[in-house]
């Protein structure tokens, strides 16, 4: 059944404690980033049970919680429920660790165009195939188009850095923008390819290019911040709108251009020569440590940081060594999911793995990452090991990415350029050993898999029976995805039945104590061992306001199977326009159960429907 993810972004909402405590949320390739004003209202196994949510990570000062391709839905979603204080952001109240917040910031500036810079990436790299096999003609109209446009978002990537940084720290974004501008203008370009000295106020000023550069317009933008904050703080309200963009214009270009630009430069230069310095050391050792360990980051969502030094790779040399090496960890992780495709002899996991491989082809891993293979915890070693053997294949053949990109079966050609055909070829072997490999380790090594099929009349034994479950009134027993409501039928609140109940009674189906009964009387809670059950009946019926409901047991009573729970008129209800499904859900079990469910039968009232049983494995 397809997610309703403006269900999936209410609940969200409310399990993170609500408007009141999201300060901002952010999106990447699959997961939604909070920042929380506190993280600790905030139930992670709750979260979990949410239609759509593959899970949840703490890290970088971020409470994630990955959603998977559906992302960008359920984030529009929850940006109509909630309201973003922007000041409250750039104030930055949320105490983190240094690394933390640097991570926080790097995501949040980046991920909004990524997709946009990885388009550019790609456009360059098929150009490069049709120049490589003179499909198109270099001095035709058709190809320098192409060609600029290919290019665009990378000279500009000042500009596009400006927006986004301008909402993270809380800056005027036209003002921002600006600035980034004028890094970047004919005018300011044309002094530095003269060369000639320029002196501002008798500096001297460093003339160096920031096309392409991304630290110093981030340092700028932060600084402007405060700049900014000073002279809303202290100028006149008649002229605050006027005079406080004029002045942090006319202060940040120029100590961009005599200090933060150089230092930015300078550190961005720093963090790069760094991991090109390492690489230049050996190339496999480096192609093993990041094809073993990149979807590591990846879990903890702490990968972005990485990103400037890939993206000033580029920028300098023109190509990156760092993707053509990270590709082999995103392949490896699509293969172990395969593997548990081929292996796995439960059906819903066949399902899932099989979704998950083919998008981690497309460079979207978490699916297979938290969905099969952490899960499963050895499909993940696996994976590991095969993207460590592939990238040090791929360091061995000096792999490298021309262009900026995401790794995916898509964006192979930006890892083509006429000339290197042996990088190519060597990158094409280091991702096929890491996915064939990973699926081959992985259906060797096998797994330990939680058996969740559920139990078919005869084929299961009652061994490790720790709470059968009878059928709380007589009729016919349908699945819970076939209840029309879409809490209950997402399995939102757990799994269960409906049951189209004959007569207006409902029974006991086990032996525990009654939890809770709601004011109307449509709805009861019970517990047994660690078990809780509600029972909900009709939909929607709670309008009804107690209408047509008798309880006979209150709260905290103890109950024995069979008991009368509620009587309610079923074709009144019926006749008022509502579905009267009588529906039957765990919401609770103990760690290492299960629940075995029978369904599309007609049963009689304590007829056993449902099991609590301890969970099988099986050793693969």
């Amino acid at each position: 059944m397809a997610i309703d993810y403006r269900i999936t972004a209410r609940e969200l909402v409310k399990e993170l404690g609500g408007d009141d405590n999201v300060t901002n949320v952010t999106h990447c390739a699959t997961r939604l980033r909070f920042i929380l004003k506190d993280e600790s209202l905030v139930d992670s196994a709750k979260v979990t049970k949410i239609p759509g949510v593959i899970t949840t990570v703490r890290a970088g000062g971020q409470y994630q919680v990955v959603i998977g391709n559906h992302v960008k839905d359920a984030f529009e979603f929850i940006m109509e429920l909630i309201t973003v204080d922007e000041k409250e952001i750039s104030n930055g109240k949320n105490k983190v660790g240094i690394f933390n917040r640097i991570v926080d910031i790097i995501s949040s500036i980046f991920t909004p165009f990524l997709y946009t810079l990885a388009a550019c990436g790609i456009l360059q790299g098929i150009l490069g195939i049709f120049v490589a096999l003179n499909g198109i003609d270099t001095s035709g109209g058709t190809y320098q188009i192409l060609n600029f446009i290919s290019w665009t978002a990378f000279t500009f990537l000042p500009v596009l850095i400006s927006i986004t940084a301008a909402k993270k720290f809380g800056v005027n974004t036209y003002a921002a923008v600006v600035i980034a501008c004028a890094l970047v203008c004919p005018d300011y370009i044309s002094m530095v390819n003269t060369g000639a000295d320029v002196y501002f106020l008798g500096i001297k000023v460093q003339l160096l290019s920031y096309t392409s550069s991304v630290i110093p317009i981030i340092l700028s933008i932060w600084i402007a911040s405060y700049v900014q904050r000073f002279f809303d703080k202290y100028l006149p309200i008649v002229v605050r709108n006027l005079f406080s963009p004029m002045f942090t214009i006319t202060i940040m270009v120029p100590l961009t251009l005599l200090a933060f630009g150089p230092v930015g430069n300078t550190i961005g230069g720093a963090i790069g020569g760094v991991y090109n310095y390492l690489y230049g050391l050996s190339p496999i050792i480096a192609g093993i440590i990041v094809g073993g360990l990149w979807e590591v980051l990846v879990i903890f969502g702490v990968h972005w940081g990485i990103t400037p030094v890939t993206v000033g790779n580029y920028a300098t040399l023109g190509y990156d060594t760092f993707t053509g090496i990270q590709a082999s960890a995103v392949f490896s992780q699509a293969g172990a999911a395969l593997g548990v495709f081929l292996k796995t002899k439960d059906k819903e996991m066949k399902g899932v793995s099989a979704s998950a491989a083919v998008t981690g082809l497309f460079g979207i891993t978490e699916p297979a990452i938290y969905g099969v293979n952490l899960r499963l915890k050895k499909p993940m070693i696996c994976g590991c090991i095969a993207g460590a053997v592939a990238g040090a294949v791929a360091g061995a053949f000096h792999a490298v990415s021309w262009s900026y990109n995401m790794p995916g079966i898509a964006t192979i050609p930006a890892y083509f350029k006429g000339g290197y055909t042996t990088q190519f070829i060597g990158f094409l072997l280091s991702i096929g050993i890491a996915f064939i490999l990973g699926a081959v380790l992985t259906y060797m090594v096998g797994f330990q898999e939680e058996i969740t099929e559920k139990a078919e009349e005869g084929n299961v034994s009652d061994n490790g029976e720790l709470l059968p479950i009878a059928s709380p009134a007589k009729g016919l027993v349908i699945p819970i995805t076939a209840v029309k409501d879409e809490v209950f039928s997402s399995r939102g609140m757990g799994d269960g039945i409906g049951i189209l109940a004959e007569e207006g009674k409902v029974y006991a189906p086990f032996d525990g104590s009654v939890e809770a009964v709601f004011p109307t009387g449509h709805a009861i809670g019970l517990s047994a061992n660690g078990t809780e059950m509600l029972i909900h009946i009709g939909i929607n019926t709670v309008e009804l306001d107690g209408k047509g409901f008798q309880p006979h047991v209150a709260q905290g009573d103890m109950v024995k199977t069979g008991d009368l729970l509620v009587t309610f008129d079923k074709q009144m209800i019926e006749k008022e326009g509502y579905d009267s499904t009588v529906i039957c859900v765990v919401t609770e079990m103990g760690n290492g159960t299960r629940l075995d469910v029978r369904s599309d039968c007609k049963v009689n009232r304590l007829e056993k429907v449902m099991s609590i049983k301890q969970q099988e494995v099986v050793n693969e």
